[in-house]
């Protein structure tokens, strides 16, 4: 949108206020301990230690473990969803790659990482982020569906009786599936970029 730079547009959609520096630096060392730990087992101590703080330190700027991981997955969703509309948006690559690099964002800083662990996260992430999450989707979804239509895309799916909805829909769940499937990075590239050809029935405009 014109007018409008991205963290605006994020905070709209759910996303975050820009933190402090060193907030932001005790966030990236706890996105860093849940990805290695997952939340359950995951501690404030080993938070600290990641962001050179002492425990007593971390608690002055977040009160309680589920307030931490709250503050790490919006700033984190908010970062996914500015990656992902920017790959959407991109001029300079096909359509087929614009998806794949928009559905590859979408795995954010999750992406190679252990797929018990992945899982464990979304599931707590539901639980104390759900809306956010929601939104994400939707989002994400809009933006997808109204790049198929402008593209033509939806059109070449008509009589299968999918509209493009139908198909940004489909290219989420994948991508979320994958995001789960662990293994190597490249593979799940691949593997995305199979599904936006597949969508875009090897469309490049």
């Amino acid at each position: 949108m014109a007018g409008r730079s991205m963290e605006a547009d994020a905070r709209d959609e759910g996303g975050t206020a820009p933190t402090s520096g060193r907030e932001e630096e005790i966030l990236d060392a706890a996105l860093r301990v849940f990805l290695r730990f997952g939340y359950r087992k995951a501690s404030m101590d080993e938070v600290a230690r990641g962001a050179s703080l002492s425990r007593q330190g971390l608690y002055l700027h977040f009160s309680s473990k589920q307030a931490l991981f709250h503050a790490t997955i919006e700033r984190m969703i908010g970062q996914v969803r500015t990656a992902t509309l920017t790959a959407l948006e991109r001029e300079d690559a096909d359509l087929t790659q614009r998806l794949a690099d928009a559905m590859a964002a979408l795995h954010g800083s999750a992406a190679g990482a252990d797929r018990d662990v992945v899982g464990e996260l979304l599931a707590a992430a539901a639980d104390v982020s759900g809306p956010l999450l929601d939104r994400l989707h939707d989002n994400v979804v809009d933006r997808v569906a109204a790049l198929l239509r402008d593209s033509g895309v939806e059109d070449a799916w008509r009589d299968a009786g999918l509209n493009a909805v139908d198909l940004a829909e489909h290219l989420y769940l994948i991508t979320t599936a994958v995001a789960q499937s662990g293994g190597d990075l490249t593979r799940q590239y691949q593997a995305l970029h199979t599904a936006a050809r597949i969508a875009t029935r090897g469309r490049s405009g």
